[in-house]
């Protein structure tokens, strides 16, 4: 039988080092977690049998890559595949599977949404293979709230400087193992401005492609990013009035020359409309209208909360999501989708006192 974890929080605490953090994280979830590495090799070889040979070789090159990034995070990883008796290749297929060389599997689809109207919030949808639903968690370290897997250092968070970071997935031809991407996430996650979170993801070697959503308070935008090409492509200031989104195909002008439009996703351009037609006719206003259309169904299943997984090209659907409100300084967080059995959300304020679940 499956296992589902049930949406916890792992709480890092502050007195121990980045080892211990990992150690009580793969132990906590030890079975889970390489049950998760199970299904996610599977749906790797599924996507590209020939692959097989070459797991190994490209795993040690993006963990030697991420290794070079960052010591605290690399620490991290030791500490979980310790924890979990996990190998590197498991972790780096758990952390990074679809951005390994060659392999185009558009799996974190997602929508990702700023509005600066009558008040500011920041947030995204994460959409993944639906088996993935059962093995969401939270981190949480003494500095950031992070939404994940079990075994992943992190897929999108919020710090206490409130700076949120998120993520979605953009399908390039220019791949080549790099650091992977929830280390940049957390990496990002330790600055203190959307400035200086664009600095970092414009020096950073990645390995694939992706949208990165970026916003502090004062300064929102997105920057699409891959191994060779780069482009910011929405950018909202605090005195600016609007909204900047994305779903899950390029908008660069140089990103484009290296998409790979065979694998993009067959919903991304319905999410796209469904967004624009509703912020037309009834503007989204605040953090509260990027929740409530985030969980829509309109256009079910291509909705934004999209439930449509239709194999190699559609292989995801809406599993999770999180949105920081700047103006009570909460953090809404879900697991599932409102309409499921299995759905469960978790809100967390951020202020002079902390980080503190509520």
């Amino acid at each position: 039988m499956s296992i589902d974890v049930n949406f916890p929080v792992i709480e890092y605490g502050k007195s121990h080092p980045p080892t211990m953090w990992g150690e009580i994280h793969g132990e906590s979830f030890r079975e889970a977690i390489k049950e998760l590495a199970g299904i996610r090799k599977d749906l790797m070889l599924a996507k590209n049998p020939t692959l097989k040979d070459k797991l190994h070789e490209y795993a040690l090159l993006q963990w030697e890559a991420t290794k070079s990034y960052s010591e605290d995070l690399h620490k991290e990883a030791l500490g979980i595949c310790d924890g979990a008796n996990l190998s590197i290749e498991d972790f780096i297929i758990i952390n990074n599977y679809t951005d390994f060389r060659d392999i185009q599997l558009p799996d974190e689809g997602c929508t990702t949404i700023s509005v600066n109207r009558k008040s500011q919030g920041i947030g995204q949808t994460w959409d993944m293979h639906s088996s993935a639903q059962r093995y969401i968690c939270l981190i949480k370290t003494p500095e950031q709230v992070v939404f994940s897997l079990v075994g992943c250092l992190g897929m999108m968070g919020v710090n206490k400087d409130k700076l949120f970071f998120g993520v979605n997935n953009i399908n390039t031809t220019d791949a080549t193992p790099a650091v992977i991407w929830p280390a940049l996430v957390r990496k990002a996650l330790t600055c203190k401005t959307t400035e200086e979170a664009l600095k970092l993801v414009q020096s950073t070697s990645v390995t694939s492609g992706h949208n990165y959503i970026i916003g502090d308070g004062n300064t929102s935008l997105h920057i699409e990013k891959t191994p060779s090409k780069e482009d910011i492509i929405g950018h909202l200031k605090l005195n600016e009035q609007g909204m900047i989104y994305h779903t899950n195909h390029c908008l660069g002008e140089n990103v484009t020359t290296v998409e790979d439009k065979t694998s993009i996703s067959s919903t991304t351009h319905n999410r796209e409309k469904i967004l624009l037609e509703k912020d037309k006719s009834e503007p989204l206003q605040s953090a509260k209208d990027i929740i409530s259309i985030l969980k829509d169904h309109t256009g079910h299943p291509k909705s934004i909360c999209s439930h449509y997984q239709s194999g190699a090209q559609d292989p995801s659907q809406t599993c999770g999501g999180g949105v920081f409100d700047y103006t009570n300084d909460n953090f809404h967080l879900w697991r599932g989708c409102p309409e499921e059995s299995n759905y469960i959300a978790r809100n967390f304020s951020i202020n002079e006192s902390g980080i503190n679940e509520c």
